[in-house]
C-alpha cells in the first residue's frame, strides 16, 4: 500500500520540512510513502537535502509547484503576516491527481514520533477530513466569522487526513477560495478559518494524541486515557506554540526536535531570541513544571496560594517586559478565576 502524505515548504521553513519528514520515516521504516510538497520557491540544495533524505528510506518526493496566481486577493493578517503558502493547501483538490482519494497533510513544525499507520486505516468516506480539536475560536468575532454555535468545535489544520472524493464532489477547493477572499476584520488563523467555515461540522475528532503542543499537561478530554496517551504518549509533537525548538531557549520537548534533526544531517540554524522571550520561556517551563508535579499533590488551599504568588510575578515582569501585554493577562486571570 502507498501512503500518500503532503506538506508545503519554502527555503525558511526547508530545515523543519527535513527534520518532520525524517521523523516521520524512522518511525515508520515498515511503511511506504509518497511524499508531496507543495512549494513555489525553493532552491536546489534544499530539495536535493529532501531527496537524499527520501532515498535513504527509501521513500518517494514529489514536489509540486504552485500557481500562486491561483490565490490572488486572499485576505492576511495585519500582525505577523504570512506569505501566500498559507494558503497552498486549498489547492490540493486540483494539484493531486484524481487517483488520490486520501492524503495526510503535516505542518512542517511537528515531529512524528510513533506510527501513523492507524490514521488510514479510520473510515473518513462520509466526512471531509480528520483532525484534532482546538482551542479556537478565539473571541466572539472570531465564531461569528466561522459561522460557529456554541456548541461546534474547531479543528487545528496542523494535522488533517483529508478525503480528497470528498472535497472533489463539494467543489470544495471554490469554497475554500471565495472564504479566504472575503474581506474580514481581524484575520485570525488564514486557511484555518477557511476550513474551519467550510467544514463545519462535517469532520472526524481525532483522539488529541495525536496533536500534542509542547509545555502542555492535559486537554481535558473525556476519557481518562486519552489525555494519559496525550500526556505520557503522544504520537506527534505539534511545535505551534511562540516556543519553538529552533531558538535559543530550552524547554523539555526540545529533544524531539534535536534528535531529528541530528540524525537527518540537515546543518541546523538557530535563532537567538532576545532576553524578553528567553525570561518568558523560562516562565513558560516553570508553569509546566508546576502543572505537571506539583499542582497534583499540593492541598487546594497551597495550590490557590502557588497559583496567586505566580501570577503576582508574572504580573510585575509584563509590567517590566512588555505592558501592553497587561490588559490581555488580567482577562485570562479574570477568565481563570470565573470558570
Amino acid at each position: 500500500m502507498k501512503y500518500h502524505v503532503t506538506c508545503n515548504t519554502d527555503n525558511n521553513y526547508a530545515q523543519h520540512c527535513v527534520v518532520m519528514l525524517c521523523s516521520l520515516f524512522d518511525n515508520n521504516k515498515g511503511l511506504d510513502f509518497c511524499v508531496h510538497i507543495l512549494i513555489n520557491d525553493l532552491s536546489e540544495e534544499n530539495k536535493k537535502a529532501i531527496i537524499d533524505l527520501s532515498k535513504q528510506y527509501g521513500n518517494e518526493i514529489i514536489f509540486h509547484m504552485v500557481d500562486e496566481s491561483l490565490l490572488e486577493d486572499l485576505q492576511y493578517r495585519k500582525h505577523r503576516p504570512l506569505t501566500k503558502a498559507a494558503y497552498y493547501r486549498v489547492l490540493l483538490p486540483s494539484i493531486l491527481d484524481e487517483s488520490i482519494e486520501r492524503v495526510l497533510y503535516l505542518d512542517c513544525d511537528m515531529i512524528v514520533l510513533r506510527d501513523i499507520s492507524d490514521l488510514y486505516r479510520i473510515d473518513i468516506s462520509e466526512y471531509a477530513l480528520a483532525a484534532t480539536s482546538d482551542v479556537t475560536p478565539w473571541t466572539s468575532e472570531h465564531r461569528l466569522q466561522l459561522n460557529l454555535s456554541m456548541q461546534d468545535k474547531a479543528f487545528c489544520s496542523g494535522i488533517m487526513m483529508i478525503n480528497l472524493k470528498y472535497w472533489r464532489e463539494h467543489n470544495a477547493q471554490n469554497k475554500l477560495i471565495e472564504f479566504s477572499r472575503t474581506k474580514r476584520e481581524p484575520v485570525y488563523l488564514h486557511d484555518q478559518d477557511a476550513l474551519n467555515y467550510v467544514f463545519r461540522n462535517q469532520w472526524f475528532e481525532l483522539p488529541p494524541k495525536w496533536n500534542h503542543t509542547p509545555l502542555s499537561v492535559s486537554v481535558g478530554a473525556a476519557k481518562w486515557f486519552d489525555n494519559e496517551e496525550y500526556a505520557f504518549n503522544p504520537c506527534i509533537m505539534h511545535y505551534s506554540g511562540d516556543l519553538k525548538p529552533w531558538y535559543n531557549v530550552w524547554f523539555p520537548e526540545k529533544k524531539y526536535y534535536v534528535k531529528y534533526i541530528l540524525l537527518s544531517g540537515y546543518p541546523a540554524t538557530i535563532i537567538n531570541k532576545d532576553i524578553k522571550f528567553r525570561i518568558y520561556g523560562i516562565i513558560f517551563v516553570f508553569r509546566y513544571f508546576m502543572s505537571r508535579f506539583i499542582y497534583p499533590i499540593l492541598p487546594e488551599f497551597l495550590e490557590i496560594l502557588f497559583r496567586d504568588t505566580f501570577f503576582t510575578i508574572k504580573l510585575v515582569l509584563t509590567l517590566l517586559i512588555n505592558p501592553r501585554g497587561l490588559k490581555k493577562l488580567i482577562l485570562n486571570r479574570w477568565e481563570i478565576k470565573h470558570r
